[in-house]
């Protein structure tokens, strides 16, 4: 027998598409120069090959390879990586005749040699010198779902290819097996009776071998490695022959080698001699069983013994010969019969070719009745007309025409694993949509590439969908004209090839009239350039979808005028767009994330573009929308932040989708036309749901409607709302400056080049003054003002800072109003702020004393409102609010006890509007508070602010510079949407803002003034809560303090509430554990300070965890230390024990503990933000 020797053909090839073979000599054909890329060619006829004889591989091998670059005339070294190629997977396709590679592998230039190695089956060697191959303990197991046999992944090849030059056009590559073989053959002997050989029950297992190994991929060597398995190698049996795969290796003479096992009596083999298993050799064993008459029993003759060349072996990776069982069928519709008239079991066939014809009916004999049919050549079967009909329950096969193979023919066939489609007379491969009724839908085990013939000219819906083991190429004949259907209701389950992994280029016909919906739907694998035929009059929804290798540019064809859904979305191809002006509608997400460059042109005819339509490009230029457009979906253009220039939307647009321009942050403007009826607004994860959400660059809006369009609050987050003039019609503006969403605009005029700002101004009885500017283009004059108001100014040119001052109005009048009108001179231009003026009992600023301190040297707390304007405080809001976080600051131990130590102080503070601002909301106020971002509440301006806050209280009656350290700030802000925080200086200062929390209880305003105030600003106490189940010194989140802020607040003398020690000698309060009047409810308890471990506090609940009205014992002690000191008094540990008054947590109360999760992730914990260090006190000279 010839010895087996597998050989692949590298193909040298100078351009893949521009050059051939000739089928004899393989030599290429002319080429022209360029870049040449390592090409595996097929060499073989692969029609009756078999997985193991000298034609070749089959259909699916998977074989790795290696090339290495010589240096100049010395070979270079095969490393573990950094190779020309590293490990590349090379797949045969036994229908194309050609290998397919993971990716292309090219020379290095035209004069450096290569030497290639290569190994199967693929692997991941992580050390080519010493890659880990086990042979198979048991190798009857046959192949299924993709996978090797036992037997067949046993058998490892090596092969390399030496000194290669560029100019070589073919490169040889032989593998030679370098396992060693073992081949058991069981012959009857005399004695036994007809047919009770045949009956008799047989077993083989080969003996006492080492089944592990280690390759040096560089040389081919295999070395046997650990010890001898204690169970036996179970070998694939045909027949009365058995065949096992052993590692090369040495066996000691007495050894048993093999045991044979027939109807239960068994023989062992020995030799008294070592037996050597020879790398690449076949070892054959033959033993002829003879039946004793006389004294029964059976005796073993081992006949012959022979080292061989590896022989042709008729094992294939399904455990069987791959021949293929030939059938013709003179008749269609009788393709089982013909089956049996050639005494072969239809149940068992694998491996089938038919000539002749058949129809409908045999494509579902195959399909129901041959369970194992893997292999099907139709090559040179015709197809005729057939009736449908039915083999029983579900088992309805549908009728064909001449030339068609019908739904379902082989429909979720996961036995077929290979398919030759015939050469002549084939016209349609049906489908039908809505069902999965494809003609190969399903069949998931179908491998390799797919070549449809010539002569086909229309694939329904489904045809191949869901073969997820097509990895060749796809081959697409040029008579085709329909490719599934354009419109149906499952694009992503009914295309012709959704989910299958070609690893070729999209190459579609020129004469494609229809490319159906989700045709290559999640094709990832595709590559090269979508080039759409001319022809083309319909694509369907999904046709490219996240078809995600593919690349360049996308040019629509004149006979499309609609492009559906989700058409190329997820195909980053990266390349321009080019739509004719017939297109009157695209889809939603129709050319979403596929980075489309360069500069949008518009179809003219164009009505709709639908949600997503452009997400995530990468457009550039100033977007021109068409005037017939009517229709702007969600997200339409988001994130394409190289669109450019002031955008105008046409007139016939009513509706701005939420997101619609989203993160554009490069346009310039927006002209929004008079019928605009909304602009949208929905809230998202990625913070994308405003229409011009995140559009930094907008420094022009110009409204033409008189009537404002509804704006959904978000939908102009991110655009700097007092930059610039919003432009709208002189009789709307003042509509314009009370619409929700235009109103926190604080530029609105009819003028860019006369505006005012603020627009209003507000005060309370006091004479006041406040600070306008004025912008102008030329001259301008007051033309009216009410005459309790004056300016100091009343005329000029440009630019200018006006103050305006309200005469004192007598007390207990009502409220005044009035216009302050400003004109351009020698223009019909105006611009107006409106002025209001309430009645008040208090001045403005003035300080109001709610609690002198009656002993020590009294400790200052000064509670400021922000966010009153003056309506707020003559309705009494801000001395109510100010008043109750008065009384919830002292309605807490230690505070009820010690509450005489301190002067209580607030102030009439009037903003110039209610509320406070955010990123995306301007509200003028007093000390300039603002949400920045998450739940930090603070000046806008940062430490300028501080200083202002820290100046102004300085009118306190006892508030001075000397005192400042000591002193507590709780800011009010006139908001409940927001969680607290405190900012703390080194020196002890400390501004606890507290907004008006509408949680319930335990997060309502009590908590958040006790917490920040109480707990924070004065008792410098640190926070018990948990966010993060990780311990404190290994968590590395960004949203918390650790280790470091810690130990910070520790070095300042804070946080006595806390330890990173769970040591009961250690912990700041060790002396209150033990204590009579504590230790029933003092103890060490692990999690606080945002972490679960790692962080100890010392009672399960407290104000500083979950914000109930008590601190723990540690906390009220750290308190009192600060007052006594503070009030210029000795403090006593036994005084404090005397004083304290230990409150009674409700069951209630006690149940809410740091651990609920409604609380962490629901309640105002996740508001919550642990106290900022502010550093120094700044000088305030």
């Amino acid at each position: 027998m010839k010895a087996l020797r597998y050989i692949i053909g590298l193909s040298a090839l100078i351009g893949i598409t521009s050059c051939g073979f000739d089928e004899t000599t393989f030599k290429p054909q002319d080429v022209e120069d360029g870049p040449k890329p390592i090409v595996i060619a097929g060499s073989i006829n692969q029609e009756y090959a078999t997985r193991a004889n000298d034609s070749g591989f089959c259909n699916g091998d998977v074989v790795g390879i290696y090339v290495v670059d010589w240096n100049e005339e010395t070979p270079g070294t095969l490393l573990n990586e950094g190779n020309r190629a590293d490990n590349v997977r090379f797949t045969f396709d036994e229908t194309a005749y050609k290998w397919n590679p993971a990716y292309e592998i090219y020379w290095k230039d035209k004069k450096t040699k290569i030497d290639i190695y290569g190994y199967y089956p693929f692997g991941a060697p992580e050390n080519v010198e010493e890659y880990s191959f086990d042979v198979h303990k048991d190798q009857r197991k046959e192949a299924t779902n993709g996978q090797l046999g036992g037997y067949e992944a046993s058998d490892f090849l090596w092969g390399k290819a030496e000194g290669n030059e560029p100019t070589a056009s073919v490169i040889r590559l032989g593998f030679n097996h370098k396992m060693a073989a073992v081949r058991v053959s069981l012959v009857e002997g005399i004695g036994f009776a007809e047919g009770e050989w045949a009956a008799a029950q047989k077993q083989v297992i080969i003996l006492n071998t080492i089944r592990k190994s280690t390759i040096n991929l560089k040389t081919g060597v295999v070395t046997a490695s650990g010890a001898v398995e204690g169970t036996g190698t179970i070998p694939h049996k045909d027949g009365d022959d058995y065949r096992a795969i052993v590692v090369p290796q040495t066996v000691p003479a007495g050894t048993d080698l093999l045991s044979v096992t027939i109807d239960g009596e068994s023989y062992f083999l020995n030799k008294t001699e070592d037996m050597v298993y020879n790398p690449s050799k076949q070892h054959i064993f033959t033993m002829t069983v003879n039946k004793r008459a006389a004294e029964g029993g059976l005796e073993f003759v081992l006949s012959s013994e022979s080292i061989t060349v590896w022989e042709n072996d008729p094992v294939s990776h399904d455990a069987i010969a791959r021949e293929y069982v030939v059938i013709n069928v003179p008749e269609a519709g009788t393709l089982d019969k013909c089956i049996e008239a050639a005494d072969k079991d239809l149940t068992k066939v694998r491996n089938l070719k038919i000539t002749g014809q058949i129809n409908s009916r045999d494509f579902a004999v195959m399909r129901f009745k041959m369970d194992r049919l893997a292999a099907l050549n139709l090559k040179e079967v015709s197809i005729v007309a057939g009736d449908g009909g039915s083999f029983g329950v579900n088992q309805d096969y549908s009728p064909n025409e001449n030339g068609e193979i019908p739904n379902n023919a082989m429909n979720s066939k996961q036995s077929l694993t290979s398919l030759v489609l015939p050469d002549n007379g084939l016209r349609k491969i049906s489908g039908d949509s809505g069902g999965g009724r494809g003609a190969f839908f399903g069949c998931v085990n179908l491998s390799g590439s797919l070549v449809i013939p010539e002569g086909v000219v229309e694939l329904g819906p489904g045809a191949f969908s869901n073969c997820t083991s097509l990895t060749g190429t796809l081959s697409l004949p040029s008579t085709l004209k329909r490719l599934g259907i354009a419109v149906c209701y499952t694009p992503y389950h009914d295309g012709a090839f959704v989910g299958c992994n070609f690893v070729s280029e999209v190459k579609l016909p020129e004469g494609l009239e229809v490319l159906g919906a989700g045709t290559f739907y999640g094709c990832k694998n595709l590559y090269g350039e979508i080039r759409l035929p001319d022809g083309l009059k319909e694509i369907g929804a999904g046709a490219f979808q996240n078809c995600e290798n593919l690349t360049g540019s996308i040019t629509i064809p004149q006979g499309v005028n609609i492009i559906p859904y989700d058409t190329f979305n997820g195909t980053w191809v990266g390349g321009t767009l080019t739509l004719h002006d017939g297109i009157i509608s695209i889809g939603d997400g129709a050319f979403a994330n596929t980075g489309l460059k360069g500069e949008l042109r518009l179809p003219k005819d164009l009505e709709v573009i639908s949600h997503n339509a452009f997400y995530n490009c990468d457009f550039s230029g100033v977007l021109v929308l068409p005037k017939n457009l009517h229709t702007i979906g969600n997200r339409a253009f988001a994130y394409n932040w190289r669109l450019m220039g002031t955008l105008e939307i046409p007139e016939n647009v009513i509706s701005i989708g939420a997101g619609a321009f989203a993160k554009c942050r490069s346009l310039e403007g927006v002209i929004f036309p008079e019928g605009l009826e909304s602009i949208r607004y929905e809230s998202s994860w990625y913070e994308d749901g405003g229409a011009f959400q995140d559009c930094f660059g907008i420094g022009r809006i110009v409204c033409k409607g008189t009537i404002p369009a509804y704006v959904q609050d978000g939908a102009f987050h991110g655009v700097a709302k007092d930059n610039f003039t919003l432009e709208v019609p002189e009789s709307a503006i003042h509509q314009y400056q009370t619409a929700v969403g235009w109103k926190e605009f604080k530029r609105i005029s009819a003028y860019r080049n006369l505006v005012i700002r603020p627009s209003m101004a507000t005060a309370i009885n006091t004479s006041v003054t406040r600070d306008l500017v004025l912008t102008a283009d030329d001259e301008w004059y007051m033309e009216s003002k009410p005459d309790w108001i004056s300016l100091d100014k009343t005329s000029g040119t440009g630019k200018a800072e006006i103050k305006l001052t309200f005469a004192e109005m007598p007390k207990g009048s009502a409220p005044r109003e009035g216009e302050v009108v400003f004109m351009l001179k020698g223009q019909d231009y105006r611009t107006k702020c409106k002025v209001t003026q309430y009645d008040y009992q208090h001045a403005e600023d003035e300080f109001i004393t709610l609690q002198t301190a009656s002993k020590g040297n009294g400790i200052n707390i000064v509670i400021l409102g922000d966010g009153y304007n003056a309506k707020d405080i003559s309705e009494g809001k801000l001395l109510d609010n100010a008043t109750e976080a008065y009384g919830h600051f002292f309605d807490v131990e230690p505070y009820r006890t010690y509450k005489d130590y301190f002067n209580v102080y607030t102030a009439i503070s009037v903003s110039p509007e209610s509320g406070v601002g955010s990123v995306n909301t301007i509200i003028y106020n007093k000390f300039n508070t603002s949400a920045k971002g998450g739940v930090t509440l603070g000046g806008r301006n940062g430490d300028s602010d501080n200083q202002m806050i820290m100046k102004y209280i300085l009118d306190a009656p006892t508030v001075n510079q000397s005192n400042l350290n000591q002193t507590l700030v709780m800011m009010i802000p006139n908001t409940s949407d927001y969680g607290g925080i405190c900012y703390m200086w080194d020196e002890g200062f400390a501004i606890a803002y507290c907004p008006m929390s509408n949680y319930g209880y335990p997060m309502d305003f009590r908590g958040v003034i006790q917490h920040e105030a109480g707990g924070h600003g004065f008792g410098k106490l640190g926070d018990e809560y948990i966010y993060h189940n990780a311990f404190i010194d290994n968590c590395s989140c960004p949203c918390c303090g650790h280790v470091f802020e810690f130990n910070i607040a520790k070095a300042k003398g804070w946080y006595d509430n806390l330890s990173l020690t769970g040591k009961m000698s250690e912990v700041p309060w060790s002396h209150l554990i033990f204590h009579e009047k504590y230790s029933e409810f003092v103890d060490i308890y692990e999690g606080g300070f945002m972490h679960s471990r790692g962080v100890y506090r010392s009672e399960q609940n407290s104000c500083m965890n979950n914000d109930v009205p008590y601190f723990s014992t540690i906390s009220r002690e750290s308190i009192v230390k600060r007052i006594k000191a503070y009030a210029g008094e000795e403090y006593s540990f036994e005084d404090f024990v005397a004083n304290d008054v230990v409150e009674v947590l409700t069951e209630d109360t006690k149940s809410l503990s740091i651990y609920d999760s409604n609380y962490l992730y629901n309640g105002r914990a996740s508001q919550q933000h642990e106290p900022v260090f502010m550093g120094k006190l700044p000088s305030l000279n």
